[in-house]
């Protein structure tokens, strides 16, 4: 184990009820009104929560900006998007709109937040403010039982591989560019994102802080193995998504105004399910940024 990596301890709830939403990662939390200030044993205990289930759910939330924003200082410095403008009275926080008439919807790969950014984003919260009468739900996969359920002889071909990421993802494979995929929504705005960088290389396996369990680190943001063609990363890439996504290793929410998902990039994967053609869903999104690059 690496040199500072300590265990997760865990301990009894006391404060808050957490029931499991599948065998794999995901729990509904319950118990805890977070438009109010957070005392500190409160917040270690939905903490708690969010390291033991890697996504974590809560159901009938009213919160302001102003308390939203308070809540997620809890968690860490606010990452601001580099491609995307946030509010104009709330530049922390991203409105991910989908109405009626747009094709595209955000976030509609298997993917972790900001994976090309040199140190890439701990966790996402997300806050439904309206949501289809049906669909737009979101499945989650946990990247460390996908990893532990490999065979010995690849974990050991995988160790030491590093991914290149990149945020734009454009056409190596004949994928669009992020401005291309957009054009399906009115409701999202794009900016350039100046000098800030958008490609890095992560390893393919990385420890999490917290717990000191391996994780599998890739997604939808990562083009090719480091050192390797494309053409020579794309059946290992595509082989180690196609086992990620296997439904023993996933968990799905559905939505409804006022419900709030945490989860944890370092450990898993996210999917927004394009399914409610003419309908609306609107969201809010935080992002907090990472205490260090994977290691």
């Amino acid at each position: 184990m690496p040199e500072g990596v300590q265990l997760w301890n865990h301990r009894p709830y006391e404060t808050i009820d957490v029931m499991p939403l599948a065998g794999a990662l995901g729990a509904e939390v319950s118990g805890a009104d977070l438009s109010k200030p957070l005392s500190d044993d409160l917040f270690a205990e939905i903490y708690q929560a969010f390291v033991d289930h890697q996504v974590i759910f809560f159901r009938d939330q009213k919160m302001t900006p102003e308390q939203y924003l308070a809540f997620a200082k809890h968690w860490g410095d606010i990452h601001l998007h580099p491609f995307m403008k946030g509010l104009d009275a709330y530049p922390e926080i991203l409105e991910l709109i989908k109405t009626e008439t747009d094709t595209y919807a955000f976030g509609n790969s298997w993917h972790s937040d900001q994976m090309f950014a040199p140190k890439p984003a701990k966790c996402t919260m997300l806050y439904a403010k309206e949501t289809p009468a049906s669909g737009g739900d979101t499945l989650f996969a946990s990247l460390s039982l996908a990893y532990e359920s490999l065979s010995d002889g690849m974990k050991k071909m995988l160790d030491g591989l590093r991914g290149f990421n990149s945020g734009d993802r454009t056409s190596a494979h004949g994928r669009k560019s992020r401005a291309e995929r957009y054009t399906g929504s009115a409701g999202m705005i794009l900016q350039d994102p100046g000098d800030v960088q958008t490609e890095s290389v992560h390893p393919l396996v990385r420890t999490h802080v917290d717990t000191g369990r391996k994780a599998l680190y890739m997604g939808s943001h990562t083009q090719w193995l480091d050192g390797f063609t494309p053409e020579e990363s794309k059946p290992i890439l595509a082989q180690l998504q196609e086992h990620i996504t296997r439904p023993e290793f996933n968990c799905r929410f559905r939505w409804a105004p006022g419900s709030l998902a945490i989860w944890d990039n370092r450990c898993c994967q996210h999917y927004a399910i394009n399914d409610y053609a003419g309908q609306r869903r609107r969201m809010h999104r935080i992002t907090i940024k990472g205490e260090e690059a994977p290691f």
